[in-house]
């Protein structure tokens, strides 16, 4: 005759088996709650594991990084390129500061519109 299946719940179970042996392999644990009678395999108790672990986190920061060879995706609102940049800072290092910077490029402006 069959074995019925235990009550209860099994995610439940395989946390508390895994909160009391926490050096145990899934497939250790999966063996022992199939002893009482759950019905489940090494594979579910890593899934459980694994959210477990993930909520434990709270959550990693993901960091996007570029591939090898390929473009940036640009900033948010940045929409100058490298050598824009790179002429900018000149700019601001000749002038002295970023002041004298903006005054010379006032100065620029007003020349321009006089023309």
């Amino acid at each position: 005759m069959a074995k019925k299946a235990a009550a209860g719940n099994k995610s439940q179970a395989i946390r508390d088996a895994l909160a009391a042996h926490p050096d145990k392999s899934p497939k250790d644990i999966a063996d022992l709650l199939t002893e009482q009678g759950f019905k489940l395999n090494a594979q579910y108790v890593s899934t459980i594991k694994s959210n477990m672990n993930r909520k434990a986190g709270g959550g990693a920061v993901r960091v996007m990084r570029k591939k090898p060879g390929r473009p940036g995706r640009g900033g948010a609102g940045l929409s100058t390129s490298g050598g824009t940049l790179d002429a900018a800072l000149a700019l601001i290092k000749s002038a002295g500061g970023i002041e004298e910077a903006r005054n010379v490029l006032a100065t620029i402006e007003q020349i321009r519109l006089a023309f």
